[in-house]
């Protein structure tokens, strides 16, 4: 794998993990959340690594549903 993956990102692929590999929104209180903008970011990161898909409401740049991938699976030693 091309990155190190901080241990919040780790946490919100297992997340996803315990919601059968595929996690909808909300993923936490957004809007309300201070760490809103580090978990979008987390989020952008990760699906950019290739370890999750993310589908987003048309229109809007909001994630809405947040999918492992296989490597996503690997990188939590899933293979």
């Amino acid at each position: 794998m091309s990155i190190d993956l901080t241990e919040y990102q780790r946490e919100l692929l297992a997340r996803v993990l315990q919601h059968g590999g595929v996690l909808a929104a909300p993923f936490g209180h957004p809007g309300d959340d201070s760490l809103e903008e580090a978990l979008l970011e987390d989020i952008d990161a990760l699906e950019a690594e290739g370890l999750i898909t993310v589908e987003r409401t048309r229109g809007h740049e909001a994630p809405e549903r947040l999918s492992l991938t296989e490597a996503g699976y690997d990188a939590l030693g899933m293979a």
